[in-house]
């Protein structure tokens, strides 16, 4: 090892890694090769009656009684599972005939603009893509068409749903936003070529790769030859106007760091979801993180105003059992008031296990989970989902609905 370059080193160590994980994954997938070779698990009546926000006695009742409903499966103790496929195909019945409104209905309709929401925070470790995967599926299975946008080079968002855009060759989110090469003729491409599909239904990703960081390069080095192209901040919406009548909901999930491409997609954004671990420090972290993001938007508001739809903080990691976590919601709550959503994405050994096989919480077995322990964290992930939910249906003009008791 002595005699190999820094670089050599460090990269014998990175093919190390690469070829440990893909043996892991492989054995954790056993029989199937990769996760997205099999799909995405059932759904249960109850869980679909909490998807949709729909009683649970009103919706077994609709779906013996109801044409069009899909016929689900059969399994164990005659019980009936429904794909997430079925989940959307029961929503569009459930409007069609009147079940339920367009409170419930999430599903943009003329005249309503795209929701952009972007999870933002400075600070690692406040378990941002934890958050935005888990919030995305539980969305999509409400019945939002979702386009999800990786800026992490990292790229841990498109590693949960199988997408790496790296070791397959395949297009991100960065040959969508780099700069032309008038040298070699090269520019970027449009954001259809590098959506990929993935095996929940509702969700697509623009997958992150580590060639973002030359997006990084490129536009400082922008900046010094006075370029004439689209300015670094408008990349991101002006690219997603070419499938704005696609998707309901675009969601940023994006690196630790401040980089043009982080600006460029609070700039896309309509609202903004800030998560914010329960500790002191974070709170220390989190003052002078938003300070940073008010000059930045200054700067940018300089060429264009910038407003949201809203802004909203999240307590991640929380335990309410721990009596200074405790203390520091209710200092953030009665200072922050509103901003602060109601429900926290709490500490849970469900999460925690979910994230070893890189798996959100809605493709976990329930049954291999404490029943209690599962509906803990999956309330929390539904409550939040709700929230956001809300926030959305009232920037198009909807009252937003409040949850039915099964």
């Amino acid at each position: 090892m002595a005699d190999l370059l820094a670089s050599e080193q460090l990269m014998r160590f990175s093919g190390i890694i690469d070829t440990a994980l893909t043996q892991q994954k492989e054995l954790l997938h056993s029989p199937d090769k990769r996760k997205s070779d099999q799909p995405l698990r059932s759904f249960s009546v109850r869980e679909v009656s909490h998807f949709l926000r729909v009683k649970y006695n009103s919706l077994r009742q609709y779906l013996n009684t109801l044409e069009g409903m899909p016929p689900g499966t059969t399994e164990t103790g005659n019980r009936k599972y429904y794909t997430a496929e079925e989940v959307n195909q029961i929503l569009e019945v459930l409007l069609e005939e009147g079940k339920i409104g367009l409170e419930r209905f999430p599903r943009r309709q003329p005249g309503d603009p795209q929701a952009r929401l972007v999870v933002y925070n400075l600070k690692g470790g406040v378990s941002k893509t934890s958050l935005s995967a888990n919030l995305a599926q539980i969305l999509a299975l409400q019945g939002y068409r979702i386009l999800v946008v990786d800026l992490d080079p990292q790229a841990s968002f498109s590693d949960m749903f199988d997408i790496q855009a790296d070791v397959d060759d395949l297009p991100s989110i960065y040959d969508v936003l780099k700069y032309e090469d008038h040298a070699t003729g090269t520019g970027p491409i449009s954001i259809t070529e590098a959506i990929q599909g993935t095996y929940v239904p509702n969700i697509d990703i623009v997958p992150g790769s580590m060639s973002m960081t030359e997006f990084e390069f490129e536009t400082s080095a922008s900046f010094r030859a006075g370029a004439d192209a689209t300015p670094f901040h408008r990349r991101i919406s002006d690219a997603l106007e070419t499938v704005d009548e696609f998707y309901d909901l675009v969601l940023f999930d994006t690196p630790p760091h401040l980089s043009f491409a982080v600006i460029s997609a609070v700039f896309a954004a309509t609202g903004m979801l800030i998560p914010l671990s329960a500790g002191m420090l974070d709170v220390v972290s989190l003052a002078k993180f938003l300070e940073l993001a008010a000059g930045t938007m200054q700067v940018v508001e300089q060429h264009q105003d910038k407003r949201y739809d809203f802004i909203r903080f999240v307590l991640t990691r929380y335990s309410a059992s721990d009596p200074a976590q405790l203390q520091l919601s209710s200092f953030l709550r009665s200072h922050l008031g509103g901003a602060m959503l109601k429900h926290d994405f709490v500490s849970s050994t469900a999460i925690a296990d979910a994230g070893n096989t890189m798996n959100p919480l809605l493709e976990v077995d329930p049954s291999s989970f404490h029943r209690k322990t599962y509906d803990r964290i999956f309330g929390s992930l539904s409550g939040i989902a709700d929230e956001v939910d809300a926030e959305i249906m009232k920037s198009w003009g909807r009252t937003p609905f409040v949850r039915e008791e099964s």
